[in-house]
């Protein structure tokens, strides 16, 4: 990880070259699929990140693209320019990327195993011994991460990856390639819901979660001069949507309550 006074210089030179956003602006996002944060493209329910970032930008007079790629390409494609912003990042995930100073969500991951499985998770040692699945490029908190950064636990452990890594890792826990798979609640209840496999599926334990590596963002590229302009917009449009309600509402339709 780069020192902190090279990100200090970083955002000074940033700051100095920013301009003011024109009006009718498109701002193209991207991310792997992680329903009900953001889900298909061009459905009625794409995600309520999606929906939250729609609603605040058209308001103000831009259109918004949402693309989806596996996650490790969405943050290299952003951090390029290719996109403006990429959907569901941690600060510790992108801490080169320009933030809201209010999160659009937050995640809380958890363990899951077949239902017919006794482990549960308590501590990290727990794992040990046990095959588990992570998807590539995820941040998951210190605790967690020093764990996947362990020797004695590499062996164990399988990154998924492409845009499907979910549906990819229930497959492995179905055919006992894994024992545990490590996924934001959220995400997996909504998937096991449009599934059907709730039934099949339990989960066993969860991880202490931290603010920084919990709460998720629409993080803007450095490579574009507006980045700030548009995370300051976001900034200000959950705040109006949280004070009217709005918020909760759309967050109502994807069965999620607000974290505040």
């Amino acid at each position: 990880m780069k020192k902190v006074w090279v990100y200090a210089l970083f955002w000074a030179g940033l700051a100095a070259c920013q301009v003011p956003i024109a009006s009718g602006d498109t701002i193209r996002l991207v991310a792997d699929p992680w329903c009900p944060y953001n889900c298909e493209p061009g459905t009625e329910h794409a995600g309520f990140m999606v929906d939250l970032a729609r609603l605040i930008f058209q308001a103000e007079g831009h259109e918004v693209e949402y693309h989806q790629r596996p996650w490790v390409r969405a943050l290299q494609e952003t951090r390029d320019g290719a996109f403006h912003g990429v959907i569901g990042a941690t600060r510790l995930e992108a801490p080169d990327f320009i933030f809201p100073d209010l999160a659009q969500g937050q995640m809380a991951n958890a363990f899951w195993t077949l239902s017919d499985s006794s482990w549960q998770f308590h501590e990290p040692a727990s794992l040990e011994g046990h095959y588990l699945a992570v998807i590539a490029g995820y941040s998951y908190g210190a605790l967690i991460e020093g764990m996947l950064q362990d020797e004695r636990h590499r062996p164990y452990i399988t990154e998924l990856h492409g845009v499907s890594p979910l549906k990819n890792g229930l497959k492995m826990l179905e055919r006992g390639r894994i024992q545990v798979l490590l996924e934001d609640e959220h995400v997996m209840r909504y998937q096991l819901r449009q599934t059907g496999q709730t039934p099949q599926f339990k989960q066993a334990g969860s991880v202490p979660a931290q603010p920084e590596s919990a709460r998720v963002y629409i993080a803007f590229s450095p490579a574009h001069d507006a980045s700030a302009d548009y995370a300051r917009l976001l900034t200000e449009g959950v705040a109006r949507m949280r004070a009217s309600g709005e918020l909760a509402s759309i967050l109502a339709d994807y069965g999620v309550s607000d974290w505040r």
